[in-house]
Parts: C-alpha cells; sequence; structure tokens
C-alpha cells in the first residue's frame, strides 16, 4: 500500500503567502516570499522570512506563518518571538507579525524591552475552523491593519470630496 505524508507547515505556509498576495492586490508595493536577508554584516546568518511586504524597494512589513496552536493563555513560543526579532532587526522594522493557524480573540502585542526604535511583535490568530471565505476574510482584516493604503492624487481627492 502506497502512503504519503504532507508537511502542513508548508502548506500552511504558502496559503498565508498566497492569501496575504492576493488580500494586498490593491495596497502599494509587492508581496514577496521567502525573502533573503542576513542578519550580520556580509550577509552571514542567512535568513528567510515567510512574507515581506516591500513598498518603493523597501521593507515596509514582516509576516511569519506558523502551523502551531497558540497556547491556552495566547502564550507563543520564545523561538518564535525571538525569530521575529531577528526579521525586525535585519529589515529594520518597528513591527513584526506571527501568523498562527490556530488560537483566539484579537492580535496581541509583544513590546521587545530595550529596543530603540521600540520592535513590537504582533501575534494573529486564524481560525481556521471557519469557511474558506471567512478565513480570507481574517487576512484581509490583517492586510487593512499592516499595510498602507494606495493613496489618490491630491487632485482626485479634491475632486471626490467637492462631489460629496
Amino acid at each position: 500500500m502506497a502512503s504519503f505524508v504532507v508537511d502542513m507547515a508548508k502548506v500552511f505556509e504558502d496559503f498565508v503567502t498566497v492569501a496575504l498576495r492576493e488580500a494586498a492586490a490593491d495596497r502599494p508595493g509587492r508581496i514577496r516570499s521567502q525573502f533573503p536577508l542576513g542578519l550580520t554584516e556580509g550577509g552571514q546568518l542567512p535568513m528567510y522570512p515567510d512574507v515581506v511586504h516591500l513598498v518603493d524597494g523597501r521593507p515596509s512589513a514582516v509576516f511569519d506563518a506558523k502551523y502551531k496552536i497558540e497556547g491556552p493563555r495566547r502564550e507563543v513560543s520564545n523561538a518564535d518571538i525571538y525569530q521575529m526579532l531577528a526579521y525586525c532587526t535585519a529589515l529594520q522594522l518597528s513591527r513584526g507579525h506571527l501568523i498562527y493557524a490556530e488560537g483566539e480573540g484579537t492580535p496581541v502585542t509583544h513590546r521587545i524591552v530595550n529596543t530603540d526604535p521600540a520592535i513590537e511583535i504582533e501575534q494573529h490568530p486564524l481560525d481556521l475552523t471557519t469557511t474558506p471565505a471567512q478565513v480570507l476574510a481574517q487576512v484581509r482584516t490583517l492586510v487593512a491593519r499592516t499595510m498602507p493604503a494606495r493613496r489618490t492624487s491630491g487632485a482626485k481627492a479634491l475632486a471626490t470630496s467637492r462631489t460629496r
């Protein structure tokens, strides 16, 4: 009897990447998956965040998908926080986003001490027990919270305000 194994962590990571890319289609910039960067000068200690949002070629947001369940009191592993802290440091970002396959409630923000500027790491649970449309709606909400909207030109905004 033949059998096969599915790496659900990779499936979840790929799903989150595609869902973020589609949800951010109307936002400025672009989504890059497995963005290569190094933590040290010269690029040693290579790292590959799952998703980086670039605007004008500069990182504006970083996301890492975790096919894990949050703990009963919404706790997460130290390793997840350390990994995102390294991503934020290397990308010079003040906020990073961990996306968990299961959890409850609203995002939790971890403020990292002794960082200047301050670094915050948000953990975002996705409720995968809902319908596919509802899961995608959760991703759209995440994008709305974390990525800047496309700006309208001043003339267009003025014309729109005059027609109201």
